[in-house]
C-alpha cells in the first residue's frame, strides 16, 4: 500500500502547489507496522530483514514527497515534519539489527510497549528552509501533543482555552 499512498501524496502536492495557496498534508506511513510487507521492489534490499526493507521502503516514500514538493517549487516555503508515534517494536526482530549495529532504540533501553526511554524517545526531524537550521537539534522535552501548539501559532490560529492544555509550541 505505500507505493498508493506515495502516489496520492505526490499527486495531492502537484494539485495543491498549482493553487500557490498554503495547505496541510497529513501523510502517514503504514511502515514497519505489521503485515511486514515490503514492496517487490524493496524485499531483500536492506539485507537486514524484511522490517529493515520495510524501512527502506518508507525512507524511499519520503524521498518521493520532498522530491516532489522541490518539483513543484513549494520546497523552500514548507514545513515537512518526520517523526513516530514509539519506539521499535520487539515482536518483529530485533536480533537481525543488532547482528547489522544497529540499535533501534539508540542509548536508550526498552521499545514499544515498555514504560523505560527506549519505547517514547522517537525521532523527529523538522525541515523548514530559512526557519529551522539544518543540523540544528533541540534538547526540550517535546511531544506529539506540541504540534497542535505549535501549527496554531504558525498559522496565527487561535485555540481555546480548552483544547490542547498540555500542548507547548515547539516554534522557539
Amino acid at each position: 500500500i505505500l507505493p498508493t499512498l506515495a502516489e496520492k501524496a505526490v499527486d495531492c502536492i502537484g494539485q495543491r502547489a498549482k493553487t500557490k495557496q498554503p495547505f496541510f498534508l497529513y501523510f502517514p506511513l503504514t511502515t514497519p507496522h505489521e503485515p511486514i510487507a515490503p514492496s517487490e521492489q524493496f524485499k531483500g534490499k536492506s539485507g537486514i530483514s524484511a522490517v529493515g526493507d520495510l524501512i527502506m521502503e518508507s525512507d524511499w516514500a519520503l524521498g518521493q514527497v520532498m522530491e516532489a514538493l522541490a518539483r513543484h517549487g513549494v520546497a523552500e516555503n514548507t514545513l515537512l515534519i518526520f517523526t513516530s508515534d514509539n519506539g521499535h517494536c520487539p515482536y518483529t526482530g530485533l536480533k537481525p539489527f543488532e547482528n547489522a549495529g544497529h540499535r533501534v532504540s539508540g542509548p536508550f533501553r526498552g521499545y514499544k510497549f515498555d514504560a523505560w526511554d527506549g519505547g517514547h524517545h522517537l525521532p523527529f526531524v523538522a525541515r523548514w528552509p530559512g526557519v529551522v537550521q539544518p543540523g540544528s537539534q533541540c534538547a526540550q522535552l517535546a511531544s506529539l501533543n506540541d504540534l497542535m501548539a505549535t501549527c496554531a501559532e504558525i498559522t496565527g490560529a487561535q485555540v481555546p482555552a480548552t483544547a490542547g492544555e498540555d500542548s507547548f509550541s515547539l516554534l522557539p
